[in-house]
């Protein structure tokens, strides 16, 4: 009777073990060849060689996750409302949101709820689709922005000439203007001449015409004029484009207009799908260390200019790329191989039929030197550096460069190389007057400790009260998106901190010398610009960094770091500022060493 009950009692516990276990699985979807393929416990999926990809609306990067009470950092309110485009609720964002448009260079992919909806859009598809993109073909190598009169009197001279020569033509009885040409030098070079400016205001109306599509026109542009409401647009459309943006129309520019407006869509929702998978599965290896990064079902889904480093080869054994093999897999998982097929997923996304925003895919493994404790290190090469006696513009042939390393025994990998700045001279306030100062980007061995998670940036004093303003509607606005946090801000969304290790009375300390590694929002910069010493990195080069290190490395939430900054800015106004916090701290245990290089330095 004794034994009965011992093993009823064991049975029952065993059964009650086996129901809280059934009850805390969260099934997940498998997918496999573009359907689902039964469901597994998202606990167990990565057992069985799964990973498990959130699609949800209200996914945003891991750096931003925080410990489970939701303490986390608060700018993930504000990074989900850009996101999911609800910039009136995007807080400070919210101002230039409308105008910027498109976030994802600066780290803010788009919800997989706006990709469908731009998917979906198909007046805009009509209107992209009904454009002659023949005069893009024949445009001029580079366009640049003009002033207002400028524009006109071109438009107007075009218009006159054609009028004179038209009559011309008419009063010779000739067929075209190419008759007409051939009569004499003259009219050879008039119509030449002609022919050309043609050409560069069919090419401006043809650009504007695609960006009305798209409704980048806040202002209403001078038609065939490439004035700054044209330039403007042009700039949003490149980060939309995934182009640095320069407001100039290159090749670069004009090739992306010319695109389908459905396939730049569709290359988007790789581009988010992408982002979804990195954090997922652990990867950051891109193949910018090694030759270039690869291409996801047959496109490449970054242009050169926001990840290759001029003037440097291919590092010795590094990684070579692994995300965009890993894109591809889960996008042929989930039937997503066009524009339609990726609509038509989205359009089912979250319904019974699709299992859920959950995902669970089979990737390529994840090298066997990838845990949760890496051996990892930092080098940022400062590329060419000129020590001149007064400022001077330089364009440098080799350019500086971010790279991470992962020691595995006795290798040292090289996993990723992005684009970055250095010092250089910048304007500085000294005492009243304000004059180009030289800074520097210090060479040596530091340690990031601390990365901060939406981070401000408390200007010095030495910061000129203009550069802390911008123009508002007719009047000036205090800058506040400089000092975050914002996608915008001087720090972008995160920064990791660049301490140097000094004794004191036999103890080692680490002094802040200001430096960081960080996003920004100065995107242009990273071509051919300078800082004020820090490195900077795109956004989303940044954000990855900062999850696969803490995905990989030990490191201690500490939250909202206190501090006390008050400053008036004199500008045409007064603009008080208040900043009472450094941004979201969190410890990296222990600090990953870091070497900046002296570089290739000019005397």
């Amino acid at each position: 009777m004794i034994v009965r009950l011992i093993v009823g009692s064991v049975l029952v516990t065993l059964m009650l073990a086996t129901a809280a276990r059934a009850d805390e699985c969260e099934p997940v979807a498998v997918w496999r060849d573009g359907q689902p393929a039964g469901s597994v416990c998202r606990a167990a999926a990565a057992e069985q060689g799964l990973t498990v990809i959130d699609l949800g609306a209200d996914w945003a990067p891991p750096a931003f996750d925080g410990p489970p009470d939701g303490t986390g950092p608060s700018y993930r309110t504000t990074y989900l409302a850009l996101a999911q485009e609800r910039f009136a609720d995007a807080g400070p964002d919210a101002e230039l949101a409308p105008t910027d448009r498109y976030f994802e260079l600066f780290g803010i992919e788009p919800s997989l709820d706006v990709v469908r909806t731009r998917l979906a859009d198909e007046a805009r598809h009509r209107c992209h689709a009904a454009i002659d993109d023949a005069p893009l073909a024949t445009a001029p190598a580079r366009i640049v922005e003009e002033g207002k009169a400028e524009a006109l009197a071109r438009i107007a001279s075009a218009r006159a000439l054609r009028t004179e020569l038209e009559h011309d033509r008419d009063r010779a009885k000739l067929a075209d203007l190419e008759a007409l040409a051939a009569t004499n030098p003259y009219y050879g070079r008039a119509v030449a001449r002609l022919t050309t400016v043609e050409a560069y205001v069919a090419t401006i109306r043809t650009v504007q015409a695609h960006l009305a599509c798209d409704g980048l026109f806040p202002y209403r542009p001078i038609d065939g004029g490439y004035t700054w409401q044209t330039a403007n647009a042009v700039a949003a459309f490149q980060r939309g484009a995934m182009i640095l943006p320069s407001e100039h129309l290159e090749a670069e520019t004009r090739e992306a207009l010319a695109l389908p407006s459905r396939e730049r869509d569709f290359r988007t929702a790789l581009r988010v799908l992408r982002e979804r998978v990195v954090a997922a599965s652990g990867l950051i290896e891109d193949g910018t260390a090694a030759s270039a990064p690869a291409t996801v079902l047959g496109r490449a889904l970054d242009p050169e200019g926001t990840w290759r480093v001029r003037g440097h080869d291919p590092l010795d054994d590094a990684a070579p790329d692994l995300v965009s093999p890993a894109t591809e897999a889960a996008a042929l998982a989930l039937g997503w191989r066009d524009a339609e097929s990726t609509r038509a997923f989205l359009d089912a996304l979250g319904s019974p039929a699709s299992g859920g925003r959950l995902v669970a895919v089979r990737l390529p493994p994840a090298p066997a030197y990838h845990t949760s404790a890496m051996a990892l290190s930092i080098e940022i090469d400062r590329g060419d550096v000129w020590h001149d006696p007064v400022p001077r513009a330089r364009d440098a042939p080799r350019r500086p460069a971010v790279i991470v390393y992962a020691t595995d025994g006795d290798r040292r990998i090289p996993l990723v190389r992005w684009p970055t700045t250095i010092g250089g001279w910048e304007n500085e306030k000294v005492e009243d007057d304000i004059r180009k100062e030289w800074k520097e980007s210090p060479v040596g061995p530091r340690v990031w400790r601390d990365l901060f998670v939406g981070p401000t940036w408390l200007a010095p004093t030495s910061t000129p009260d203009r550069e802390l303003v911008r123009a508002g509607d007719n009047h000036y606005v205090l800058a506040r998106e400089q000092l975050g946090p914002s996608y915008r801000s001087a720090f972008g969304m995160v920064a990791f901190v660049h301490l140097v290790e000094e004794r004191e009375h036999g103890v080692v300390v680490l002094e802040d010398q200001g430096i960081r590694t960080h996003g920004t929002g100065n995107l242009a910069s990273l071509a051919n610009g300078v800082s004020h010493g820090c490195h900077r990195l795109l956004g989303r080069d940044a954000l990855r960094l900062a999850d696969f290190v803490l995905a990989h490395h030990d490191h201690v939430l500490h939250g909202d770091t206190p501090t006390y900054y008050r400053r008036v800015v004199h500008w045409y106004g007064s603009f008080p500022v208040a900043i009472d916090t450094l941004g979201y701290r969190i410890e990296l245990v222990p600090p990953i060493p870091v070497v900046v290089l002296p570089g290739r330095v000019h005397r």
